[in-house]
This record gives structure tokens, C-alpha cells and sequence, in this order.
């Protein structure tokens, strides 16, 4: 199982954000991290997916095939829920929002209460959506984003809110759930550490193309984040895993 993301191209107004980007192949199991600059069209993939399945179909492709809403899992930048129910009716309503029916699947309470202790949020089960901070939210939005169980997920900053323990929670919980379910896990992150610890592979945005992909110990170079950032950098190894660390700035 693959997903194949080829030619993407969107435009706003004159300014060109995305120009034909290819990513290439992600096979089963394997987490991308999408890296660079702010406006280099990061965000702007993962919402456009969703319009481009509709449109241009074969943009996106899952097993060499159409991919389908019903295969994606979406937690989006600054997610916040205004409904005034609590986050185990979300999760219901969520896992029968296409039932065709009114009356919810067998299990459904159960399955939200397992999926909510499996990631270490049980406690959060009869809060209201409306009582939940940022952190509680973004972490409630992944619950959200896989209780249907995609094939594919899309991350749009997903440790933006959340500190250190439940960042690493929440990517976890993302890597067990990309290689046990077999997904295809696409995610923005600005943290390069977080990158480097959890992705399979980094995919380097600039200008709206494609300007580096590989693994995180070849991907990752004082070069590269010079080259997208303007930021000087050293790379230590610990644990034969990079670790980034940025040099003292002078203030211009």
C-alpha cells in the first residue's frame, strides 16, 4: 500500500504556492515530516488534498487508485471544537457521521472510550469540547481524525499546542498507529528534533517545490537548514540520531 502525491500545483490570486510538486512514493507505515519556511506551501498541501480528490483525482492517489475522504484522517492547524458536547458524543458522532442512519453503530461508546484510554486521554471522555484547552484540543482532534480508522492521516501542526510529554505522546501514539494500522502519516511540524525523532522520511519544501527528501540522518545538514531558513546551525549526533542546534543569532 502506497500513496502517490504527483503535480500539485495551486495558485492564489498571481502568487503561485504550490508549482507541480511531487512528493515521492510513501509506502505503508511510514511517517513524512513536511519541513521549511512559513509560506512554503506546507499547510497548503494538506488542505488542497481534499479539494484536489475531487477535481483532479490523479494528483492523489492511494494504491494506485483515487484516494477517497472516507481513506483520510485530518487534524488541522489550531484545532479547536465549538460543539457543546462532550468528547466521547464527538467521537460517536464522528465514527456514524456516514451511517445513513440515526441510530449509531453497535459499540460505538466503547470503541471512543478504547481509543481515548489507548492514547492516554480517558480522562478527557465527558469533558465538554468548549471546556478543552489547546493542548487538550489537538489531542482530542487526533482522537477525532482516527476513530474511522484511515489509511492516510494528515497532521497540520499537531504538537503546535502541547507540551514536551504530550508532544511526544501524541507522535507516539501517531507512530504506533501508522505501523500497526499500516497508514500512510503526512504531517507539517517546525520542530526539526521532533523530525528528525519521529519521521521516516523529511520532505524539505521551498518556493513551492520539493527541495529536498530522505531520511532524517541524510536529509538533515547545517547546509539544508541554511539554505531554507537563513538560520545558522551545528548538528551533533546522539544515539546515531542528529540533533539540531542553533547557533546565537546577532540581532540585525
Amino acid at each position: 500500500m502506497s500513496l502517490d502525491i504527483t503535480k500539485v500545483s495551486v495558485t492564489f490570486g498571481k502568487h503561485q504556492v504550490l508549482d507541480e510538486l511531487t512528493i515521492p512514493r510513501i509506502f505503508s507505515g511510514e511517517m513524512v515530516a513536511l519541513i521549511g519556511k512559513n509560506g512554503a506551501g506546507k499547510s497548503t498541501l494538506l488542505r488542497q488534498m481534499t479539494t484536489l480528490l475531487r477535481h483532479h483525482p490523479a494528483h492523489i492517489q492511494y494504491c494506485e487508485r483515487p484516494l477517497t475522504l472516507h481513506d483520510i484522517g485530518y487534524l488541522p492547524q489550531d484545532h479547536r471544537i465549538s460543539a457543546c458536547i462532550t468528547v466521547i458524543e464527538l467521537l460517536i458522532t464522528t465514527l456514524n457521521i456516514d451511517s445513513g442512519s440515526l441510530l449509531a453503530k453497535k459499540n460505538s461508546a466503547e470503541t471512543g472510550l478504547a481509543l481515548l484510554k489507548e492514547m492516554g486521554i480517558l480522562h478527557l471522555a465527558n469533558k465538554s469540547c468548549t471546556d478543552l484547552s489547546g493542548g487538550e484540543s489537538q489531542m482530542v482532534g487526533l482522537a477525532q481524525a482516527i476513530i474511522n480508522q484511515p489509511k492516510v492521516l494528515l497532521l497540520d501542526e499537531p504538537t503546535s499546542a502541547l507540551d514536551m510529554q504530550n508532544q511526544l505522546r501524541l507522535l507516539n501514539y501517531v507512530q504506533h498507529y501508522a505501523k500497526t494500522q499500516g497508514a500512510c502519516v503526512l504531517m507539517v511540524i517546525h520542530d526539526l528534533n521532533l523530525a528528525i525523532q519521529y519521521a521516516d522520511k523529511i520532505a524539505a519544501l521551498h518556493q513551492g517545490k520539493l527541495f529536498a527528501y530522505d531520511s532524517p540522518n541524510n536529509a538533515i545538514t547545517s547546509q539544508l537548514i541554511w539554505d531554507l531558513f537563513d538560520v545558522d546551525s551545528h548538528i551533533i549526533m546522539v544515539e546515531q540520531r542528529p540533533v539540531v542546534v542553533m547557533k546565537h543569532q546577532q540581532a540585525s
